[in-house]
């Protein structure tokens, strides 16, 4: 299984879009209200796109979204039985305030928990398989993997710690002339190198081992909310 792209890009785009009219770091400001905006994709991030530019600019502006494939992005629901199944990004971060959002005003309910126990397959065999002893998965795990995952806590709200710098511009009303800038006031130049990184090259540079990249990340990555693309 193939670890896939961190784009980080396709994630900031609803921060990008959702900031006010005041300009920071050398955001332009606009002289007049446009008349015509055309948003490219329907994915998660152009849909956000012409959400948000809407809510800026009211009704008295036209927008247009074009997409050449499917609306909905990675959204892909498939229909088994009686029963629907999402196949794609299933899984919203709490701390992603715009699709909690978005949730709020649709009305989707959050997933009630299911008693559940995890294994991992690698297309061969099974490399672990959760047991109902809470020291002998930890054992397991450590023997396995090491500190990967106390590591993975670490520099996953590291992360998370700098992305949420972006609520606060929004709530002063800071814009941004590029993504790039956007991410240099997030999180200086370790959020630049991070666009330019496969997922898989960032966690090895934090020191993450190969068989946890390939066991535990590389699985779910596709189920997040944010975008990964090879």
């Amino acid at each position: 299984m193939t670890l896939r792209t961190l784009s980080l890009r396709a994630l900031l785009l609803l921060g990008l879009w959702h900031s006010g009219r005041r300009s920071l770091a050398s955001g332009p400001q606009l002289q007049e209200q446009p008349k015509k905006i055309a948003v490219i994709g329907a994915g998660i991030g152009g849909t956000a796109a012409a959400y948000y530019l809407r809510e800026e600019f009211g009704p008295v502006v036209k927008i247009d979204v074009f997409e050449s494939g499917t609306v909905g992005g990675r959204l892909a629901t498939v229909k088994m039985g009686d029963y629907e199944y999402e196949t794609g990004g299933s899984v919203i971060h709490p701390l992603n305030l715009h699709m909690k959002q978005f949730i709020d005003a649709l009305g989707i309910p959050q997933r009630k928990e299911v008693p559940s126990k995890m294994a991992i397959f690698d297309g061969k065999e099974l490399v672990f398989e959760e047991s109902d002893w809470f020291l002998v998965n930890f054992f397991r795990m450590l023997w396995r993997y090491g500190f990967s995952f106390i590591r993975m806590q670490m520099w996953v709200e590291s992360v998370l710690d700098k992305f949420m710098r972006i609520y606060q511009y929004q709530q002063y009303g800071y814009s941004f002339s590029s993504v790039d800038r956007l991410l240099h006031a997030m999180g200086g130049d370790g959020f630049l190198t991070l666009i330019n990184q496969t997922l898989e090259e960032a966690m090895m540079g934090e020191g993450f081992s190969q068989v946890f990249l390939n066991d535990m990340v590389a699985p779910i990555t596709p189920i997040f909310d944010s975008i990964f693309t090879r």
